[in-house]
């Protein structure tokens, strides 16, 4: 790609913030165990490939929730900042004492910005799905990018991460 030919704009949605639907007792209930994703060997494995895809930098989760993955990556030396809908979600968050070091905000993940300087910007399972249509996806990816560090090229890099039940696409930025 030519440079100076991707330019980046601002997002002005055509749609209303998702529809929050992890609160109260969801919120409060959410990391009882019972499914693939809170499994150690997954969480383990994902926060592994994390590591890996930070390349020494911060990282980015959107929809942040509890911190399911986030603190494990964060004991693993990445520094981790979310930004997650729900006040509820980040208040079970927030309750840990080993995500003391995390950064989240409460926002759209959308459309929210949180100043840094990120290697990587991710999200996991099946949380794209909590934006139904394809023009918040869109923002969602225009988002992340919005916050990945200038790097003087790219490469994009589908990662399959077999472990997890759904595909984990991760847009990997690397400069030379």
């Amino acid at each position: 790609m030519a440079a100076g030919r991707c330019k980046l704009t601002r997002v002005v949605p055509s749609w209303s913030v998702p529809e929050n639907r992890f609160v109260g007792e969801i919120a409060r209930n959410y990391d009882q165990p019972g499914t693939v994703m809170w499994d150690d060997g997954v969480l383990n494995a994902t926060a592994d490939c994390l590591v890996e895809l930070a390349d020494g930098g911060a990282a980015l989760e959107f929809a942040i929730g509890t911190g399911r993955v986030a603190i494990p990556l964060a004991a693993r030396g990445v520094p981790v900042t979310g930004i997650e809908l729900s006040a509820d979600m980040l208040a079970v968050l927030r309750s840990k004492p080993e995500a003391t070091g995390i950064k989240a905000v409460e926002g759209d993940m959308a459309l929210t910005f949180v100043a840094g300087d990120f290697s990587l910007v991710y999200l996991v399972f099946n949380t794209i799905t909590n934006l139904t249509l394809q023009d918040e996806q869109v923002a969602c990816f225009e988002n992340a990018a919005r916050h990945l560090r200038p790097v003087a090229a790219s490469l994009s890099r589908p990662t399959y991460l077999p472990f997890v039940s759904c595909h984990l696409a991760v847009l990997e930025f690397r400069s030379h």
